[in-house]
Formats: structure tokens, C-alpha cells, sequence
């Protein structure tokens, strides 16, 4: 019977598609900082969407002057 290292394959993969990630990024950072303007905003945009960690939510809005007035506020 004939085996394979089921380990050496997924790191040979991990490494591949290390690679293809670190190449990605750096084709990205090399549009956003040396690409006009409107391919730099685009190249920015993408370099958000990859990272890893998702967005924080957006803050809740303060309540206005009014609403704190009517709650008894100064």
C-alpha cells in the first residue's frame, strides 16, 4: 500500500497559498502607493477588505441637544 504524508501535503499547500496571499498584498500596496489616485482609493479599499479582523460597528449617535433638554438634562 502506497501512503502519503498528509502533513507535508498541507503544509506544501499552506505555503503556496502563503505566497499567492503575501504576493497579493504586496501588488496591492505597490497600486495603492505609487497608482493615480482613483487605483490607489481602489487598491486601499481591497487592502480593508482583507484583513483578517472584521469592523468595528459604527458608534451610536449622540442624542441631540433637544432630547437631553426634554430628559432633564442642562
Amino acid at each position: 500500500m502506497k501512503t502519503t504524508d498528509q502533513y507535508a501535503v498541507d503544509t506544501d499547500m499552506d505555503g503556496v497559498l502563503f505566497t499567492a496571499r503575501l504576493a497579493t498584498v504586496g501588488v496591492l500596496l505597490l497600486a495603492a502607493l505609487c497608482a493615480p489616485r482613483e487605483t490607489s482609493e481602489r487598491a486601499f479599499r481591497l487592502l480593508d477588505l482583507m484583513k483578517d479582523n472584521p469592523e468595528p460597528p459604527p458608534p451610536a449617535p449622540a442624542p441631540s441637544a433637544r432630547r437631553r433638554a426634554q430628559q432633564g438634562g442642562r
